[in-house]
This record gives structure tokens, C-alpha cells and sequence, in this order.
């Protein structure tokens, strides 16, 4: 069994103080025989030293990334901290962080820090919570792909860096006291973890009946749907789109034998028509089209959460949303984070961690009921205990 604590800060300046909050909201003596941490945070944090120094207090090794914004019962905020400890008598815990990776080496860099890591467990691992990097011409379905090979499917959850302002030179991943802007970091858990996973994304009513079929495409590269560019087919539904203009209508991707779609982000459009997406573009898979709106994130989330009370565990959720449903939310971005701390009671029901994500990494039942590790954009992931 895995118990969560949580703390809160949104003091960047003086460091001391902060670090000070932080520590008071966790309960030193609860700690078990296993622990580790994980810190989502503003960049600004990583900084002025302030998550260096805080590791530096804390008895157990910790992971993390930097976000757009992040909450748990103690706060909310675009300019917060939080830390997120996990504890146990019976789950091992082992933290790893990689070599740096480039687009020409990070299927080793992968398996040289996963192949290390497990062989430091008592035994299999039966999760695996990894946090990222953003690598200039490595989209983050592809390294989770390869990380799902390597790993031979032990159920992989967690997120690529993000940050405030979209830049992603200025994402970090966190291991102990060094921030990283190329290297992945994770933590194998062994033992008794059972996690009740949760993946939405839009609602029904938000996806046209329509499909089509992907019928080329190279990767993430889509070229084409159904025998015609995917601008084309837009434009066949009405939608136009524009070169070098942000694209907020998402892809539904039907993977065979998967019981619900994954949802894709079109991240550009060529001169050509095609897309650069957000996930690997199987050629043979069935594709409609969707809308992002607020009331659509709303009740998704609502869905989420009911689904997540009702799993009756009550050790603690970690719940990483997408950037882009913080940026659609606007003017109230926080709207999602209310609600979540709403449904939870503040944390009576359970701890929580609310943290945006550049890119999730959930598993997702198939037909059959086995889990497959799967990368996704626009989506809202839980992973309860």
C-alpha cells in the first residue's frame, strides 16, 4: 500500500521561507519504510536554487519537472511548487535518471538507466513513473514507444516537461538536487502498488461520427487520410486551417483492439497539407476529428473524478491534465484545479497532486481488458492509489 503526503509553496524569492512551507505540510514521522519524492514547479524555482536546496533537506531521492501550473490541498497556482511524497512498508521504490539524450542515442541512453535500475529491485517492477525531457526533433510518443519496448510493457505513467510560456528550452526534469533539460527521469516501484488508472479526454458529443483512415504517414509525419491530405480532409468537414497558426482542433485515433481513442495534437502544417502530430500516425487506423472546448474539459474532468472516488482507494492521486486545457480554459485557467480540489474535499477524501503536463503517458485497456502503455495529447491522466 502507498500513502501520499503533499506540500505547497508559491514562495520563489526568499528561499528559506519557502522551503520552510514546503516542509511543514509533511509529516515526517508518517513515513514508512520506502519513500521517494516527486516536485512539480515554475521555472523560476529551478532558477534561484530553491529546488537544489530543498532536496538537500529532504531523506529520500526525488524526481520531477517543471510545469504551467500546478495544485494540491495546501494551494493553486501558475507560480507554485509542490512536493509529493510517496510511502510505504511494502513497495520498494527505485530512482534512476538517464545520460544525456540526443535524437541519436536516446533508444541506449533508455535502456542503459531502465536496465540499471531494475536490476536493483527485489523483483519485477510493477509501475513505472517517469517524467521526460523536451528533445528538439524527439517527440515524446517516440521515446515513450521506445521506453515501452524496452520495458516490456510494465505499465508506464507520467508526463514530458512543460513550462509557463511554451518554451521548451526552459523545461526541466528534476533528479535530487540537479535539473536536467536532456535527461529522463524515473521511479520503479515493486511490489504490492495495484494503481487504478484514468484517462479522459473529450467528451462524445465533442468527436464527429465520421472517420476516416489513415492511408500514409511517416511516424508522427500524417500525410495522408483516406487518399487526400489531412487539410483537405478538413476542408472537406468545413474546418480551414492556416500555415504557421496554432491548430486547437484535435485528432480522435482509433488503435485496433483499444477500447476508447487517443487523443492527438497537430503540432504544424506543411506546405503539402500534412501534419506534424502529437503521437506516432499508424497507417490502417481509424481517425475523426474533434473540438476542444471549456465546457468539454469541464465535464471530463467532473467524469475523472467521479470515476476516481468511486475506485474507492483513498492513498492519493496523481493527476496530470495537458497544457492545453489550462490554455483553453481561459480567462479562468484555474477552473479545472477547482474542481478537482472541490470533488476531493480539499484532501479529506485523499491527497492529490494536479500538475499540467506536456505530453501523458497513461496506459489504456484494450477490448480485452490488457493494459497498454499509450502516449497522449489533450488529455486529462490519473494515478490513484
Amino acid at each position: 500500500m502507498i500513502q501520499m503526503m503533499t506540500g505547497y509553496t508559491e514562495e520563489i524569492d526568499e528561499i528559506d521561507g519557502g522551503i520552510a512551507e514546503v516542509l511543514e505540510h509533511i509529516d515526517f514521522e508518517l513515513l514508512r519504510k520506502n519513500s521517494v519524492g516527486i516536485i512539480t514547479c515554475h521555472p523560476d524555482f529551478t532558477r534561484s536554487e530553491f529546488t537544489a536546496k530543498l532536496c538537500e533537506k529532504l531523506p529520500f531521492d526525488v524526481i520531477g519537472i517543471t510545469t504551467m501550473a500546478s495544485a494540491n490541498q495546501y494551494g493553486m497556482s501558475m507560480y507554485a511548487l509542490t512536493l509529493t511524497v510517496l510511502t510505504s512498508d511494502d513497495v520498494v521504490f527505485e530512482t534512476a535518471v538517464s545520460e544525456p539524450m540526443d535524437p541519436g542515442n536516446y533508444q541506449e541512453k533508455i535502456k542503459d538507466v531502465y536496465s540499471e535500475a531494475v536490476k536493483k529491485l527485489p523483483g519485477p517492477p510493477a509501475l513505472i513513473l517517469a517524467f521526460f525531457p523536451v528533445i528538439q526533433d524527439v517527440s515524446g510518443a517516440i521515446m515513450h514507444k521506445s521506453f515501452d519496448k524496452i520495458c516490456e510493457g510494465v505499465p508506464l505513467w507520467g508526463s514530458l516537461a512543460a513550462e509557463v510560456e511554451l518554451n521548451w528550452n526552459k523545461c526541466f526534469v528534476f533528479y535530487n538536487s540537479e535539473a536536467h533539460k536532456n535527461k529522463l527521469a524515473m521511479i520503479l516501484m515493486h511490489g504490492p502498488v495495484a494503481p487504478e488508472f484514468v484517462m479522459v479526454s473529450l467528451p462524445s458529443q465533442n468527436i464527429r461520427e465520421n472517420r476516416g483512415q489513415i492511408t500514409s504517414a511517416d511516424g508522427c509525419l500524417l500525410k495522408e487520410i483516406d487518399g487526400i491530405s489531412p487539410r483537405k480532409y478538413f476542408e472537406d468537414f468545413g474546418i480551414i486551417l492556416m500555415n504557421n497558426v496554432p491548430v486547437i482542433t484535435p485528432l480522435m485515433l482509433y488503435y485496433d483492439g483499444d477500447s476508447k481513442p487517443i487523443t492527438v495534437g497537430v503540432y504544424s502544417i506543411s506546405d503539402d497539407g500534412s501534419f506534424l502530430c502529437g503521437n506516432e500516425m499508424p497507417v490502417g487506423a481509424s481517425i475523426a476529428i474533434g473540438e476542444i472546448t471549456s465546457e468539454g474539459i469541464i465535464s471530463t474532468t467532473t467524469e475523472a473524478m467521479d470515476r476516481i472516488i468511486k475506485t474507492g482507494k483513498r492513498g492519493g492521486a496523481l493527476l496530470m491534465p495537458c497544457i492545453a486545457r489550462y490554455i483553453m480554459l481561459a480567462p479562468n485557467h484555474n477552473e479545472e484545479m477547482s474542481l478537482v480540489i472541490n470533488k476531493l474535499e480539499n484532501g479529506h477524501i485523499m491527497p492529490f497532486l494536479v500538475n499540467y503536463s506536456g505530453g501523458e503517458l497513461c496506459p489504456v485497456q484494450d477490448k480485452t481488458g490488457v493494459l497498454r502503455n499509450r502516449f497522449h495529447n489533450h488529455t486529462f491522466i490519473a494515478c490513484v492509489f
